[in-house]
């Protein structure tokens, strides 16, 4: 339960960061993801220029444990659903945001 646990404080901490109220934090967030008179409106860079992104993403990573029946039936992917179904709408409200899950079943990975 310590992954769970740690889940759901990187899923609140964002709130946390910007004070406990909501549209508050969000108008924090929407500022800092705003561009600045300085910034370019080109793509980011990598690689010397092989490899361009306009694309900027968090990603919350955790393991799950197999109780037996796979990712059909894993208590812990079930936990891990109602953390996430409890943020979601708050991740989803932000500006621009797509919120994906992934669940490996060979690794054990949950990802969002």
């Amino acid at each position: 339960m310590l992954l769970l646990s740690s889940l759901s404080h990187a899923l609140s901490h964002a709130d946390a960061r910007h004070g406990h109220h909501p549209r508050a934090a969000r108008r924090a967030r929407e500022a800092a993801c705003r561009p600045s008179a300085r910034s370019s409106p080109m793509m980011a860079e990598m690689a010397n220029g092989k490899m361009e992104f306009d694309n900027v993403a968090r990603e919350w990573r955790c393991k799950w444990q197999d109780d037996g029946g796979g990712k059909a039936s894993s208590a812990t992917l079930v936990a891990i659903a109602d953390v996430v179904d409890e943020f979601l709408p708050q991740l989803k409200a932000l500006d621009g945001a797509v919120v994906n899950r992934a669940v490996c079943g060979g690794g054990l990975d949950f990802k969002l």
